[in-house]
């Protein structure tokens, strides 16, 4: 693996998936993952390497959004067995990603969190495993 080129994060499940799905009301539905780490360091990569395919259990209770760009907004996760905090390893904030407009480049998602617009839903766990996301092509 090269940590250079790619990502850990919190793939969810298809049931989380579907849950997260439902409520996109833009072009782009994604709905997929969190991300925990986005090119991390040797130590980040090092400590997140360990919890490959742990299963983890996400809570999220507002969506927050812009013109261009909807997400849930992640209040907490945790290692489900251990029930061990996960907290992002970067700088951005934790959320899933619902959908976006067509123009929109995801990897701007950190702007709808300036100015956003955010509403209560229900309360809800999702679940998902850690896993790495290499941008490499064979």
């Amino acid at each position: 693996m090269n940590m250079n080129n790619g990502y850990y994060a919190v793939v969810l499940n298809k049931k989380s998936c579907d849950a997260v799905k439902r409520k996109a009301t833009m072009d782009v539905v994604v709905g997929d993952h969190i991300t925990l780490a986005y090119k991390p360091d040797n130590k980040i990569f090092n400590k997140l390497n360990k919890l490959i395919d742990k299963k983890v259990d996400v809570y999220v209770d507002h969506i927050r959004a812009n013109k261009n760009i909807e997400a849930f907004w992640v209040s907490d996760m945790h290692l489900t067995k251990s029930y061990k905090r996960l907290k992002r390893s970067d700088k951005g904030s934790p959320h899933i990603t619902i959908s976006h407009s067509r123009t929109f480049k995801p990897g701007n998602a950190n702007t709808m969190f300036e100015k956003p617009i955010s509403k209560q839903t229900d309360c809800r766990m999702l679940e998902g495993r850690i896993k790495w996301i290499s941008y490499e092509t064979y």
